[in-house]
């Protein structure tokens, strides 16, 4: 009974995490089709490259949830009528979503790469959030004032919680250890394949760098001392007549 309510629970996660909110975003908001525009990826990155800060969060919030709000309430319900599962349905439960989202059937399998989702998964967590909270803030920093490439953070920041959340559950979670750890690994492959071309730009050199903290707080005009004014060169001129 127990996987059969497992299973029902995947299925519906796989349909809602299919559901791509790079692309509903930018056309609901510019009227762009998100996978013209920059490297083609419907994901928060390639929001970000394009289309600026505002629709990237929008777009990371919105896929973090559809991966996290559900599992986490499977995580409520199996502990309720289940005890003890919680844990195993909330992982299972997530890690529908991310295919979901990486393998679209809405969109001919073509999806993103899956980092928002995988962000979820840790996030929403109720043992892992606030590790969560603080490797992102750290990232966050990083990618703002130190590394170009938003992909070497992100796969940071997922191989970091890879780490951190084995090492809790062995210590708390024997029974279904196993389990969990298959899941969580296979989101951490599955999410390192599918940055293989990044990987391929990077080593070739032609991978493209981000300015972060300009896409965050905006071009900053730089005005070289001494220089007049169109107007005010306007009126010399005039003068010197």
């Amino acid at each position: 009974m127990i996987a059969l309510y497992l299973v029902l629970a995947c299925v519906c996660e796989y349909f809602l995490g299919s559901l791509s909110f790079a692309r509903i975003c930018t056309w609901w908001i510019a009227r762009k089709d998100i996978t013209q525009e920059g490297s083609n990826n419907p994901g928060t990155m390639n929001v970000l490259r394009t289309r600026g800060f505002g629709e990237a969060i929008l777009t990371l919030v919105l896929d973090a949830a559809k991966v996290g709000v559900p599992a986490l309430g499977m995580y409520f319900l199996f502990n309720h009528f289940f005890p003890g599962t919680g844990d195993f349905a909330y992982f299972t439960v997530s890690v529908s979503g991310i295919i979901g989202h990486c393998l679209p059937v809405y969109y001919k399998f073509k999806g993103g790469k899956g980092v928002a989702c995988t962000f979820a998964m840790f996030a929403f967590n109720p043992h892992l959030w606030w590790i969560s909270l603080i490797c992102f803030a750290i990232c966050f920093i990083l990618f703002l004032v130190i590394v170009p490439y938003g992909f070497i953070v992100n796969l940071a920041f997922i191989a970091t919680l890879t780490g951190v959340s084995i090492w809790w559950f062995n210590m708390t979670r024997p029974l279904y250890f196993a389990g969990i750890l298959t899941i969580i690994c296979f989101v951490c492959v599955l999410v390192y394949v599918l940055h293989h071309k990044n990987f391929y730009r990077l080593f070739k050199g032609t991978e493209p760098k981000m300015n972060f903290s300009e896409k965050v707080f905006g071009k900053r005009k730089s005005k070289k001392v001494g220089a007049a004014r169109p107007e005010e060169q306007t009126k010399t001129k005039q003068d010197d007549k």
